[in-house]
């Protein structure tokens, strides 16, 4: 999933792409979020460019 959603993909490809529901794809992207302590796909795509 990690890598799908730092490749700009949207939920719902997510969603469709490993079988699992919209709102269970939200909600892992939500606590990568979390752990990651971003706020949006912006600001962890900053956080991974940082990283390199």
């Amino acid at each position: 999933m990690f890598d799908l959603l730092v490749r700009g993909r949207s939920i719902e490809y997510i969603a469709q792409s490993l079988t699992i529901s919209f709102n269970t794809a939200k909600s892992h992207i939500r606590h990568i979020y979390v752990k990651a302590d971003v706020h949006s796909r912006q600001e962890l795509q900053e956080l991974l460019d940082r990283e390199e």
